[in-house]
């Protein structure tokens, strides 16, 4: 028993420096430092990608790890990129570039709810409902790259198209599988 509850740390712990790194990177779109901000997060991403694998590998997957691994992802692909994004490129544009964001980061949350309720702890499934949130939030943070380089009504279209790619019911590969459809979700 004893053991069981060890092997269950060692995935909780990379999940739990994910926040860390999407709450830093909150900290550095503060400090507008939004190049760091979106390098936390793409060390966030990483760090979602490895928790599940060690999880699996340790065979210490649990409902509390999912649990803790989606409350991760509403921080760090949520609300990260949805701060990072509205400060450094939709801050001085009103309630419009406010309200992008708000949007992207409800969609976000209930693309996570939703995840919840129909996936199970134990398994990997083959198809997504959805864009997931990790992708999603990898456009907002390439918006965010190129800032600079793109009009800011760019800025606000992509967090409400990923919004609505977060919700819709879109059966695409998962990100695991080797296809034009993964591939392009990844290069994104």
């Amino acid at each position: 028993m004893a053991s069981q509850r060890y092997r269950i740390l060692a995935p909780n712990a990379v999940t739990a420096a994910n926040v860390a790194a999407g709450f830093l990177s909150m900290v550095a779109a503060a400090e507008e430092r939004f190049e760091v901000g979106v390098y936390l997060l793409v060390l966030a991403v990483t760090l979602d990608m490895l928790d599940g694998v060690v999880a699996r590998m340790l065979d210490a997957t649990s409902e509390f790890g999912q649990e803790l691994d989606s409350f991760s992802d509403a921080l760090s692909f949520g609300a990260a990129p949805a701060l990072l994004l509205y400060l450094a490129c939709l801050r001085g544009h009103g309630l419009l570039g406010l309200l992008a964001v708000v949007v992207y980061l409800l969609a976000a949350i209930t693309r996570l709810t939703r995840f919840n309720l129909r996936s199970d702890a134990h398994a990997k499934e083959r198809k997504t409902d959805g864009v997931p949130v990790p992708v999603a939030a990898g456009y907002m943070m390439a918006t965010v790259l190129m800032r600079d380089h793109i009009p800011w009504t760019v800025a606000v279209v992509v967090p409400l198209v990923f919004a609505l790619l977060m919700i819709s019911h879109l059966r695409l590969p998962n990100l695991k599988g080797r296809n034009v459809v993964t591939a392009t979700m990844l290069v994104g």
